[in-house]
């Protein structure tokens, strides 16, 4: 059982390893995990160092479509290369890039298989999407009022955004406020941009594909409401027939307490064995 890995934002493999080190333990022996190594450096997630050395990556730091394309392809390209697996872990970003991307893929071949047969999203930040199409019809329309609207980042001013794109935005600037002590960027950065380099969020309303294979969706209980809602509409993107849920008690984490880890492990084999028994 091979199963491709990504790591959240300012991580690294390493780093994801060793938050993984006690629940790896009861884990099934034949489950193997490969670990992808985002492509650019950021800065560290607080907490890490000097615990785990660098150097600390992300797979996009600017999160517009050019450098979320070269997330995505950085994944397909690994999974042709380094595959077949079986399927795929993600957690916070990596968790978001790996949604974003089978999501679009399906989007894309709507009549082919995936390349993988299993998910699990841990804590996933918002899906930040890639297709022009679909940027072009949430922030293409913009007029040059809502374009200065959208540069000044000031919330009073982006309430008074329409249809498709205040949905997004809205969606967008609760993430990029909690995640500022990571990122250590303001939303302005994010948001004073020409509209179609802005960061554009696939919303379950606006995006109608949807993931046909068993998956479970990890988060923490009591995370921060911005992050909560982006594990929400991850999930939404998951047909109910095959989705799993599980939350445990840390925040935007991995389970720390013996039971929640060994809960966790449980919806994880339930997961992999539906796959393994399911036609898709």
């Amino acid at each position: 059982m091979r199963i491709l890995c990504l790591h959240g934002y300012g991580t690294s493999p390493n780093v994801m390893k060793y938050q993984m080190s006690a629940l790896m333990k009861l884990c099934d022996s034949s489950w193997n995990f490969y670990y992808l190594a985002g492509n650019l450096n950021c800065p560290v997630t607080p907490g890490f160092a000097p615990a785990i050395p660098g150097p600390y990556l992300c797979y996009s730091a600017e999160f517009d479509p050019v450098s979320m394309r070269a997330a995505h392809a950085l994944v397909k390209e690994t999974l042709a290369s380094q595959g077949p697996f079986d399927g795929v872990f993600g957690f916070s970003q990596g968790a978001a890039v790996l949604l974003a991307y089978l999501l679009e893929q399906r989007a894309i071949y709507p009549g082919k298989r995936l390349p993988v047969r299993f998910g699990i999203f841990c804590s996933p930040v918002t899906l930040i999407a890639t297709d022009p199409a679909y940027y072009g019809s949430v922030l293409g329309p913009l007029s040059l009022e809502d374009e200065n609207r959208l540069r000044s980042a000031r919330d009073d001013q982006l309430e008074q955004l329409t249809g498709s794109a205040r949905v997004a935005i809205k969606a967008l600037v609760g993430v990029l406020d909690a995640v500022e002590p990571v990122t250590r960027r303001p939303r302005t950065s994010f948001l004073n941009r020409p509209p179609l380099e802005v960061p554009c969020v696939l919303d379950p309303a606006l995006f109608k594909a949807r993931l046909p294979i068993p998956t479970l969706h990890v988060r923490g209980r009591n995370d921060p409401p911005a992050l909560r809602d982006c594990s929400l509409s991850g999930e939404s993107f998951c047909l109910p027939k095959w989705r799993r849920t599980f939350e445990h008690s840390a925040i935007h984490d991995f389970p720390r307490s013996m039971a929640e880890m060994k809960e966790m492990v449980s919806a994880m084999r339930s997961v992999i064995e539906s796959s393994q028994q399911s036609k898709l």
